[in-house]
């Protein structure tokens, strides 16, 4: 890669953004998405289970992705990708997991990409952000506007942070959720799909 970041201050400073912290996301009425038994006992199952040894790969595997497929599920017109490369320019990032709306074509391609996903390992969040910022900024070229709102999500799986690039503007919600509060999380999950899918309806 031409440039080297260390930190999310060098993303916005290279690509001349503007960082702001607020709560963009106003969970106070966010709807509880009802959350059914069997999906609570496959995540407490999880965590049950869950060792030191694979916990990185485990928590992406059966934490993480059964969240994000659960909520997909509600929003079949979007598409969910995994480790897809995106390149634009001298760029080429990979976010763990992309959220696109769906090509014309029928073809399940990267069209539109609205939300992104980025696994911090051991709450390295600081690093899990400028990850997210970059990959937000090569979203946003290949959609070819910045009016288009790229959602980030930065999380260890226990843990979840939520971003949003819009125009030149980085908004950073300064409210984390955790997993003791899993339906809260699995609601904030919906809106933000559902906001992306405000874009695909137009």
């Amino acid at each position: 890669m031409p440039h080297s970041f260390n930190s999310p201050k060098d993303v916005i400073a290279h690509y001349h953004l503007h960082y702001n912290i607020a709560e963009f996301i106003d969970f106070a009425p966010n709807p509880v998405v009802k959350m059914s038994d069997w999906f609570k006992e496959e995540i407490r199952f999880a965590l049950l289970h869950r060792g030191e040894d694979d916990k990185e790969a485990f928590t992406a595997e059966f934490i993480i992705v059964p969240f994000l497929k659960e909520v997909w599920k509600h929003h079949p017109q979007l598409n969910l990708f995994s480790h897809v490369p995106l390149k634009v320019e001298d760029l080429i990032v990979i976010p763990d997991y992309l959220v696109t709306s769906p090509d014309p074509s029928g073809y399940k391609i990267v069209h539109k990409p609205l939300l992104l996903t980025v696994e911090k390992k051991k709450e390295k969040f600081e690093e899990g952000w400028m990850q997210a910022l970059l990959q937000a900024v090569v979203c946003q070229k290949l959609n070819g506007t910045t009016d288009i709102p790229i959602f980030s999500i930065v999380t260890t799986g226990d843990f979840w942070q939520f971003g949003k690039l819009e125009n030149q503007l980085f908004t950073k919600h300064p409210v984390p959720v955790s997993l003791q509060h899993l339906e809260e999380l699995l609601g904030i999950l919906e809106v933000l799909f559902s906001e992306c899918e405000k874009v695909v309806l137009g």
